[in-house]
């Protein structure tokens, strides 16, 4: 059996309304260059599904609340390192 180096990144992703922040860690499997590219690829797709799950829970509010649907929340990443 093989053995393959596994790395760990973590990555900050900034709610663009309010400025709030949170992280959340990765696994890569291969070199560093290697397990980046695969947990960018994750965190971009945790990006996504983290905002379409702020804007459900907005537009729920508005609706409850019978106001008018709010802005698209985004949501991008602002930051990664490798944990050692």
């Amino acid at each position: 059996m093989k053995n393959e180096e596994r790395h760990q990144w973590c990555f900050s992703f900034m709610r663009c309304d309010t400025g709030g922040q949170k992280t959340k860690t990765f696994w890569g499997i291969g070199n560093e260059e290697d397990s980046l590219k695969s947990c960018q690829q994750q965190a971009q797709q945790y990006a996504r599904s983290y905002q379409a799950e702020l804007d459900e829970k907005a537009r729920a509010k508005a609706r409850a609340r019978g106001d008018y649907p709010p802005s698209p929340i985004k949501v991008q990443i602002v930051g990664r390192s490798m944990w050692k």
